[in-house]
């Protein structure tokens, strides 16, 4: 398939960010609108005619619009030349470890652990509390559930490669935008193994483009970069 125009809505959350990557590793050219939530941005005439959710990210290939993150992902993968170094299942197995990542990820880690955060948290701890109101109690519990996850994750995650083989797949944008997002909030991960593929996998140049893209230099620096040192 053919480039042609291809753009993203919105940045300095995780959900864009993962769109970025996919993006990035198969080295596409796009127009990104650094449009943020809350701003109004995403409340004009215009935004709300594209993408009625009226929410980022939005992704637009030529005629073609989706609004979730996961399924723009896929999109982009599915349907333009695999890099060499990107992996892109063929066979049943892969196709159904690679989903069983991104809906562990999209709804155990992000909607059930860190957006939840996210929402509660003070202003000063990056989240939202001053929109969607405190709520002591529901970010613990968030906390936790996000411990149980990762240790549940700890024995599928390999010492020495990408989740799915030695190439980066779908699968690893998924956790890693989770992670990021959890290493921001200052949650401890209990796990050698997690903790040595995130400082594996910030060091590659698609993912650092795509953090960029997302978030801006400053922000790879201090919260991520620093998390190495």
């Amino acid at each position: 398939m053919k480039e042609d125009s291809i753009e993203v809505w919105g940045f300095k959350t995780f959900r864009p960010f993962r769109i970025y990557w996919a993006l990035e590793e198969f080295n596409l050219k796009y127009k990104s609108y650094k449009i943020g939530s809350r701003t109004g941005e995403t409340q004009t005439k215009e935004y709300l005619n594209m993408n009625p959710k009226g929410k980022i990210p939005f992704f637009k290939h030529n005629d073609i619009g989706i609004s979730e993150s996961v399924a723009a992902m896929n999109y982009v993968v599915k349907n333009f030349e695999a890099p060499k170094d990107f992996l892109v299942p063929t066979s049943p197995k892969d196709i159904a470890k690679i989903d069983e990542w991104s809906y562990m990820c999209a709804m155990e880690l992000d909607a059930l652990g860190v957006y939840i955060m996210r929402r509660h948290q003070s202003e000063a701890n990056n989240g939202l509390s001053n929109l969607y109101g405190e709520a002591p109690n529901a970010i613990k519990t968030a906390k936790e559930h996000v411990n149980r996850m990762l240790l549940a994750c700890d024995r599928d995650v390999p010492k020495h490669s990408w989740l799915i083989g030695d190439k980066p797949s779908c699968a690893d944008i998924m956790f890693m935008s989770c992670l990021q997002v959890i290493k921001l909030y200052k949650i401890n991960i209990n796990s050698d193994k997690i903790n040595a593929y995130y400082e594996r996998v910030v060091k590659r140049k698609q993912y650092i483009n795509a953090m960029i893209e997302s978030y801006g230099q400053p922000t790879l620096e201090k919260y991520i970069i620093s998390n190495l040192k």
